[in-house]
């Protein structure tokens, strides 16, 4: 999915059953704390910031005015992932 730095949903493909609306608040809310908290002890810009519970990740990324968050289940190939987050927000970034 897609959201907006102000938490409002620009694009998603989700799960039937899953919120978009809030799931949007919540990554809205949760990578602007992160964000904070990298600033706070001297990290630099924050680049990415993965939530890892027993069922699945999910993984937000900046896309320029938006964030690019991506729920996977529990055994996907980060690697993988992550380059693919990274080409895709870049085109996100363009496109917004």
């Amino acid at each position: 999915m897609i959201v907006g730095k102000d938490g409002l949903v620009i694009a998603s493909q989700l799960p039937s059953g899953v919120d978009s609306e809030l799931i949007g608040a919540m990554a809205s809310a949760a990578y602007g704390s992160a964000e904070r908290t990298a600033a706070e002890i001297n990290q630099g810009a924050l680049e990415q910031m993965m939530i890892e519970g027993a069922y699945g990740k999910t993984i937000m990324v900046d896309a320029g005015d938006g964030i690019l968050a991506v729920l996977t289940d529990s055994k996907v190939n980060l690697g993988l992932i992550r380059i693919h987050i990274k080409r895709s927000a870049e085109k996100i970034k363009n496109t917004l």
